[in-house]
């Protein structure tokens, strides 16, 4: 009897504890539950409120998950895992000079510092301190520009025109966030919605997701899960040091430098598939950006090498053969963005963007007929 009863009472202590750990898991989708409060904010003070918030102070822990289904890359790991996989970031931001994040993997970490004199990244399984000098005419992207705000702010920013509407008020870390949506109009984008949720006090965006074109979920989500308004502790900014870390100084990664930089090409057409040439990137003839907002797409001119290994991967990838004049062409879509590598035995070009299929093809055929010039 005595043993019984003692055994109950065990199994009723474990079904205690059971049920704690269910109810701190829960706790999360709990709190998201309670219902919000919708905010008297008009969904274009919203937005202008949004762009407005780059100087808000803020920290917490975010997540962004993205299926665009890239395949890992030599020298672009890091930057495919960001865009085909789920990233675990904590952020303090003081001010656009002054800000940190962590990118934490099932590899590790690494923590990136931005402050007014330096740029700094912190490997923390290597236990090492790197200065970034330098300026890369294309940085790759980091884990801080999937943080709900970093990425509402630019795209906001880069789409300035096409209207938004309202959406219902949502609890987001513990906050009723206000919620408007971007439709772009310009049917050769393969983004078919944007919608953020945001902090109506403060315009700080809170959460993201951007959907493609004629699908019903999101390719990718970011959101923070705690969220904190205000200024993060001056201590938590500054990078680590000390006698047992390792310390070494190296260039800003950048775009150029992954692909073994660009051909020697120094023209790019005016226009390519009706879209005219943005503003040049200065000092990069080899590269060009046509369109505008979320209906762009960018053309590098790459070295021979480089183009006709692309190719060969393009097509062991199942890309779809685009017919051109004088060489050949492959075109992936993943979702969001569609990817076309050209290979002229001089002349190689990569496009890229969030257009069309049909929209880099074009481009692809009017490159074919172009002829650019050498240094």
């Amino acid at each position: 009897m005595g043993v019984t009863v003692v055994r109950r009472k065990a199994q009723r202590r474990w079904a205690m504890v059971g049920v704690a750990v269910a109810v701190l898991c829960a706790l999360p989708s709990v709190i998201a539950a309670i219902p919000a409060t919708p905010s008297a904010l008009g969904v274009n003070q919203l937005r202008q409120r949004i762009v407005a918030s780059t100087a808000q102070p803020f920290s917490g822990y975010a997540q962004s998950s993205a299926a665009l289904g890239l395949p890992t890359l030599p020298d672009l790991a890091d930057v495919t895992g960001l865009l085909s996989g789920t990233t675990d970031m904590r952020a303090w931001y003081a001010a656009p000079n002054s800000h940190r994040v962590d990118v934490i993997t099932g590899f590790g970490e690494r923590d990136y510092y931005q402050t007014p004199k330096a740029e700094y990244v912190w490997d923390y399984g290597a236990n090492l301190l790197s200065e970034l000098i330098g300026t890369a005419p294309i940085r790759l992207p980091q884990g801080e520009d999937l943080l709900p705000p970093e990425l509402a702010w630019r795209i906001l920013q880069v789409d300035p025109t096409d209207a938004v509407s309202g959406l219902p008020a949502r609890r987001i870390a513990g906050v009723d966030a206000a919620g408007l949506r971007l439709r772009p109009t310009d049917p050769d984008t393969r983004i078919g919605q944007v919608d953020i949720w945001a902090d109506p006090a403060t315009g700080l965006p809170l959460r993201v997701e951007v959907t493609q074109r004629g699908a019903t979920s999101p390719v990718l989500r970011t959101a923070f899960l705690d969220f904190t308004p205000g200024p993060p502790a001056s201590a938590t900014l500054t990078p680590p040091s000390g006698a047992n870390s390792g310390f070494t100084v190296a260039t800003v990664p950048d775009l150029l430098g992954a692909l073994g930089n660009v051909s020697r090409f120094t023209r790019l057409p005016d226009e390519l598939a009706g879209y005219p040439r943005a503003p040049q990137v200065p000092g990069l003839p080899q590269i060009a950006r046509y369109g505008s907002g979320l209906t762009s797409f960018v053309v590098l001119a790459l070295p021979t090498d480089v183009g006709a290994s692309a190719l060969t991967s393009a097509k062991q990838a199942g890309g779809t053969e685009v017919k051109i004049s004088f060489g050949d062409a492959e075109l992936i879509q993943v979702p969001l963005l569609t990817v076309l590598v050209e290979n002229r035995g001089r002349r190689s070009y990569l496009i890229a963007g969030l257009v069309d299929s049909a929209v880099v093809s074009n481009a692809a055929v009017d490159l074919a007929t172009f002829r650019g010039r050498f240094r």
